[in-house]
């Protein structure tokens, strides 16, 4: 991890060209106007820098600095936080539940 953050400046994420979770994130990332660095990660033969990182060795894997987040809704959810304008989810809880519920639908149906 060390050297991973030596050698990047900017934020990292590791993804897969036809993985729909990694390509939420990728969206999420446009929406906010991120600038980050992509590398897209051969699934039937990953990285040893991806096995270091992620314990699942899976995409999408993101790296800020010293942090290394995996799992598509923990990296969203932290990329709105983190960049809070514009918002991706409602102000209001139940608005905020109901957008959640919608999209566990979605991902489901």
């Amino acid at each position: 991890m060390t050297q991973l953050a030596n050698r990047r400046l900017a934020m990292t994420l590791f993804s897969g060209e036809r993985c729909p979770y990694c390509h939420m994130v990728r969206i999420v990332l446009a929406e906010k106007g991120i600038n980050y660095d992509l590398l897209n990660v051969d699934l039937d033969n990953t990285p040893e820098e991806l096995k270091d990182l992620n314990p699942y060795n899976e995409v999408p894997t993101l790296v800020d600095r010293d942090l290394v987040l995996y799992e598509s809704h923990v990296i969203m959810e932290y990329l709105d936080e983190r960049f809070p304008h514009p918002p991706l989810m409602p102000v209001d809880p139940v608005s905020r539940a109901q957008t959640r519920l919608m999209l566990y639908r979605i991902e489901r149906d």
